[in-house]
């Protein structure tokens, strides 16, 4: 399977394979790119006529029947690649081959073939084994197994041959054994590759095998129902919040899943299991759409941060790194490599760098962006430090890639959900200054006009409904002259709590433009309800308010009028009310005034 940069995700097997299946759910994207080699041709199992030779001296170890044990016997590595089945069998007769250690990363790629001369355990009955590599995207798994006559038996899987026409088809190659009683003839097991990997191959009896094949898929399908989910989830939010940032999310993880599938082997099993050629090249592909994807992600996170030379140098890195794919789909990875390499290491630093910038613009969205490009950084880089024999074989090295983008997505998704609150919020507040006045929070003038109109609509239908009054603060500029403009302030949102104190559910209270307010009322109301209202306003004006220095009272004026307005329209009630109040304010004690707008 190939890896980020090259190298493989998955250099040993030593922990149990339910480990292995459930780190593939950790919504994984293997950043993966490897000199891939030209498929062989397929071919099915056949027999392999070859002389029979003297028995191998190879000691059986003991074979405990379960979910696998880690297979025995002897390795040779074939730097040409072209050593036929008798050299190999006679190279290890002559003692050239050197025990196998699970944990080794083996020199393949380059044209190298390794064979392994399988020390298979003795039984006393025939006896019915699963023999697996458990690593998925290998290019080629050959085993020759000893049959009647003297000949020799060759199957064939990985990706070399369709999955379909794997002896067994599974997530990663494997063959039925059935081992008979006194067996002296070895087997022996070719494994070609493009890149250096470790090689455990396994043994384990068929029940358990099947067993773990079965909670293995269930796993992957758990996986895929989650990813089709966070996929939809994005879909429905591009559509409700009107984002378009999260269609391009929810592209970006149905790539990093498809990519995963094909890392795990569950894509070339259901997918394209007769397509030999994509199975091959489907995970380097898919992992260089991601690449090219993330960059196209983190450009709609900027593109409104004012920033167009950043907004164009992801995009040309997007253009880049799809330019690449294609070369690799049309003239093979070859010829590709040399680009390939360096383009994902740049895409590291760029991720990092573009992240970086965005936590000093938009910090608190910026932060979670940053810890998932460093959780993908730091999870790639594991696997590359173990190829290179600088780490031992362990959980860190064989799954941080996959543990790694599992956490950079799920921080993405909570980078996304506190971007478009952001967002919306912003949003609002915008809507709101066009609707309301920003010293009180109530209604403006705008909306002030909008309900009167439709008050006087409603009239025409029902003369008797609704009532408006306007209310002005007396001795607004008696408390600015005496405590300043910060009390007088006060007093003017003071104002507006009580206006709004006296309103029931339904009713109206707005702010006209010069400063008085309007308190629409709906409802057919008498004049002594109206009395009423308007009398628990100034009493609740008279009142000590904490807002307010000590002893300060505010006296209002109101100008009351009943249904029918006999209006034409809103403004010249409002003039005719603001008449009034005019009159009211060079009256002392008088604070309430029934007015008839035709009359006014």
């Amino acid at each position: 399977m190939p890896g980020f940069f090259g190298f493989s995700w998955m250099p040993g097997w030593r922990l149990p394979r339910r480990v292995a299946a459930l780190a593939a759910l950790l919504l994984a994207q293997a950043m993966a790119m490897a000199q891939e080699s030209p498929a062989s041709p397929a071919g099915e199992p056949s027999p392999v006529e070859h002389p029979a030779a003297s028995p191998a001296a190879v000691v059986p170890g003991p074979f405990k029947a379960g979910r696998g044990v880690l297979g025995e016997g002897q390795v040779l590595v074939d730097s040409a690649g072209t050593l036929t089945f008798e050299q190999v069998r006679s190279k290890f007769d002559a003692g050239e081959g050197r025990a196998v250690q699970p944990s080794d990363i083996m020199p393949t790629g380059g044209g190298a073939a390794l064979w392994y001369r399988l020390a298979l355990p003795a039984v006393a009955v025939p006896t019915p084994l699963m023999l697996t590599v458990p690593h998925p995207n290998m290019d080629s798994v050959d085993l020759y197994r000893p049959a009647s006559g003297g000949l020799w038996q060759l199957e064939r899987s990985g990706d070399a041959v369709p999955v379909a026409r794997w002896p067994v088809r599974h997530l990663t190659p494997a063959f039925e054994l059935l081992l008979q009683p006194g067996e002296t003839r070895p087997s022996y097991l070719r494994v070609a590759h493009n890149y250096p990997l470790s090689v455990p191959w396994e043994l384990s009896d068929p029940d358990s095998f099947h067993e773990q094949s079965k909670e293995s898929h269930l796993l992957l399908g758990v996986y895929i129902g989650l990813v089709l989910l966070i996929a939809m989830m994005s879909t429905l939010h591009a559509a409700s919040w009107r984002d378009s940032i999260h269609l391009f999310f929810a592209g970006y993880v149905l790539v990093v899943a498809t990519g995963q599938l094909a890392l795990t082997g569950l894509a070339g099993e259901f997918l394209w299991p007769g397509n030999a050629w994509w199975n091959d090249c489907a995970p380097v592909a898919m992992t260089l759409a991601t690449a090219a994807l993330l960059h196209l992600f983190l450009r709609q996170m900027v593109v409104d941060r004012d920033a167009p030379w950043l907004s164009r140098g992801l995009l040309l890195m997007t253009v880049l790194g799809a330019g690449i794919l294609t070369a690799f789909l049309v003239m093979g990875n070859k010829s590709s490599f040399n680009l390939a390499t360096p383009y994902y290491l740049g895409s590291m630093a760029v991720y990092l760098s573009v992240a970086g910038w965005y936590v000093w613009r938009r910090p608190m969205v910026g932060l979670w962006v940053l810890a998932a490009m460093v959780c993908l950084t730091v999870g790639s880089v594991f696997p590359i430090l173990r190829t290179q024999g600088m780490l031992p074989l362990g959980t860190a090295t064989q799954y941080g890639a996959q543990i790694g983008a599992a956490f950079e997505i799920l921080l993405l998704v909570v980078a996304l959900y506190l971007r478009s609150r952001e967002k919306r919020d912003n949003q609002a507040r915008v809507g709101a200054l066009t609707r309301v006045d920003p010293l009180t929070g109530l209604g403006n003038h705008r909306v002030l006009l909008q309900r009167l109109d439709a008050l006087l609509v409603r009239q025409r239908r029902d003369p008797g409904a609704g009532a408006v009054m306007r209310v002005r603060l007396g001795n607004a500029i008696d408390i600015r002259q005496n405590y300043g403009m910060e009390a007088a302030q006060s007093a003017v949102v003071q104002a507006g709590a009580c206006v709004a104190g006296v309103a029931s559910d339904g009713d109206t209270v707005a702010r006209h433009r010069d400063g008085d307010f309007l308190l629409i009322l709906q409802g057919h109301l008498t004049r002594d309800e109206l009395t009423q209202i308007a009398q628990r306003l100034i009493a609740r004006g008279l009142a000590d308010s904490p807002s307010l220095p000590p002893g300060t009272m505010m006296q209002f004026r109101i100008a009351v009028a009943e249904a029918p307005f006999n209006a034409p329209d809103a403004e010249q009630l409002l003039h005719a009310m603001g008449n009034v109040l005019r009159e009211l304010s060079g009256r002392s004690g008088t604070g309430l005034r029934f007015i008839n707008a035709a009359a006014g």
